[in-house]
């Protein structure tokens, strides 16, 4: 059972994603169907959440859209993914660098993997701009302090002389997030930015992004297993489980009233302060068969 929800966009969607199916390999000769039939719908300026377990399907799907999939033979991708109405499954690795270049923002949740070391955060932040404005060092330098700051950074001459090694968890996922919007995409596409970091960094973290995205009005794309975060942050919200999404609509609606019995799960999976800690909830095994029963016939 799929619960389903149509929001009504007038004009063509920013990302419309349509029967995404993507195949992975898992040793020589076998493969899992990590992405099996999703849809989905960012329209400009909305802010959406894709949310579920570990080994959803969540990241895979976002890298999808990114272009960002392992290259390899066996790295299956169907379906439709069409950015500002260009379909890009089957395009090349220029297309997909010039997506990324010029519409789609990406904030990862390891900085460390996605930050060069032996690069100076301001290096990092300027690829992001224009050529026109890394050709004039004062124009650069201004705009890379502007992005810094932006994003939450004080002190944005002294961050952009830094190393990665030298700024705090919290401050390379800030350097993320202004290297995102320095491109100043149609869409920042967090893939579970705060997800190595504490409680009261991730709060700043996520109020940065939050803030961000408000002032420049761009898209937000919130990949997360964290209901509250999504909860906090998005407009329309998609459940996903195994693969497939199982449920979709207006976040206040879905958390308030869920109408799909893993959305329901995940919900009481979430400890709360009042908690007494006696009893920590897991979602059963029949559930979970029924609903990888339920994901393996309808692919």
């Amino acid at each position: 059972m799929t619960v389903r929800y149509e929001p009504d966009h007038a004009t063509e969607p920013l990302i419309d994603i349509k029967d995404l199916r993507v195949s992975l390999p898992t040793g020589e000769r076998d493969e899992i169907d990590a992405v099996r039939g999703l849809s989905l719908v960012v329209a400009d300026g909305e802010r959406v959440g894709l949310v579920g377990e570990s080994g959803s399907g969540k990241s895979v799907t976002g890298r999808a859209l990114a272009g960002l999939l392992p290259e390899s033979p066996r790295v299956r991708v169907r379906g439709s993914i069409r950015v500002r109405g260009h379909e890009m499954v089957g395009a090349g690795a220029e297309e997909w660098a010039t997506i990324r270049r010029q519409r789609v923002g990406m904030v990862f949740q390891d900085p460390l993997t996605f930050l060069n070391p032996t690069m100076r955060i301001g290096t990092q932040v300027a690829e992001s701009l224009p050529k026109a404005v890394r050709r004039d060092r004062a124009a650069r330098d201004g705009a890379v302090h502007e992005f810094l700051e932006l994003a939450g950074l004080e002190n944005a001459a002294a961050v952009a002389r830094a190393h990665p090694h030298e700024l705090s968890g919290g401050m390379r996922q800030r350097v993320l997030i202004a290297i995102a919007i320095a491109k100043r995409p149609d869409l920042v596409l967090a893939d579970e930015p705060t997800t190595a970091l504490d409680a009261t960094v991730q709060s700043r973290v996520l109020r940065t992004l939050d803030d961000t995205v408000s002032r420049m009005g761009t898209s937000l794309l919130l990949i997360s297993h964290d209901l509250a975060v999504v909860a906090g942050m998005t407009d329309r919200v998609y459940v996903m489980y195994a693969g497939r999404i199982v449920e979709q609509g207006p976040t206040r609606r879905v958390l308030d009233a869920p109408e799909h019995p893993y959305t329901e799960a995940l919900l009481r999976s979430v400890r709360s302060l009042s908690d007494d800690g006696s009893e920590l909830y897991s979602i059963p095994p029949d559930l979970r068969a029924r609903l990888r029963e339920e994901a393996d016939h309808a692919a």
